[in-house]
């Protein structure tokens, strides 16, 4: 069966000047299927890297007491909703109420609604889309790159002269964004974006060793490009995540790559343009 449900992002906003906020819980209510509940996220890692002037104790306190709050307000509209009709509108009031604009740590956005066969599945979605960003994959942050990459090109009148290409020979062959062919076809410098900057230091290693085992088989093919830029994202500089990039960096360097940070357009514009 099919409930008609509302649910709101719970966003944390310690700056109201700014307006800057960041998702850190979902919260939903489906009365037909006398289902109220709320996940809350209190990790404070991915926070602390976007607020970065603001005390760790501040969210650790507040997302405790916020958490409360949320707790007695499911308890009690979810004894409410499991009654009769005029308990369901009794828990209806309690959750518009609960995510009325407010001026606090954490606030709502609008409501919004969702039809679903299974409320406590669909909160968990909802929780992993908003706040663990389940969407952003390595190919999503890649295609974010490339996005960015193709308008700098574009603007420069440069968009026809890097095209999409593959590279190798035989069946071993892969796709590479943007490449510039020679007279006779060959594939003369390539930039290819690369998203490096996993929380797993792990997951670094894995993607960075399997751009250089494609540049290590087109080197034995001799079919390595002449020059290759490498636009990435890289992890915050003295931890252990940028001790994997370091050493992915080395080894492809070591084949003739050339790093630059994947938002530093005259680094880009710079190798395009080179002779």
């Amino acid at each position: 069966m099919l409930h008609a449900a509302r649910y709101a992002i719970i966003r944390f906003l310690p700056y109201p000047e700014t307006e800057e906020f960041a998702n850190v819980g979902v919260v939903m209510f489906a009365p037909t299927a006398r289902y109220f509940d709320f996940r809350l996220s209190n990790k404070w890692r991915r926070l602390g890297a976007f607020f970065d002037t603001l005390d760790r104790r501040v969210f650790v306190q507040g997302v405790r007491a916020f958490k409360e709050e949320l707790a007695r307000t499911r308890d009690m509209a979810g004894k409410l909703a499991g009654g009769e009709e005029l308990g369901q509108a009794s828990a209806q009031r309690m959750f518009e109420d609960l995510a009325r604009p407010r001026e606090a740590l954490f606030r709502f956005s609008t409501v919004r609604a969702v039809m679903t066969d299974a409320p406590e599945a669909k909160l968990a979605a909802l929780f992993d889309y908003y706040v663990e960003h389940d969407f952003a994959t390595p190919e999503y942050h890649e295609a974010l790159i490339e996005r960015a990459v193709r308008g700098v090109l574009r603007r420069e009148g440069l968009g026809e002269q890097f095209r999409r290409a593959k590279l190798g020979t035989g069946a071993l062959q892969f796709s590479v964004p943007f490449a510039e062919k020679d007279e006779a076809g060959h594939v003369h410098r390539i930039i290819k974006p690369m998203h490096l900057a996993y929380d797993d230091p792990v997951r670094i290693l894995d993607h960075g060793n399997q751009w250089l085992g494609r540049l290590r088989h087109l080197d034995r093919v001799k079919a390595l490009p002449d020059a290759m830029l490498l636009a990435v994202t890289e992890p915050p500089a003295d931890t252990d995540r940028h001790a994997a990039f370091d050493e992915v960096r080395r080894d492809l360097e070591n084949l003739g790559a050339t790093f630059a940070a994947s938002n530093d357009e005259q680094a880009v514009l710079g190798f395009a343009k080179a002779a």
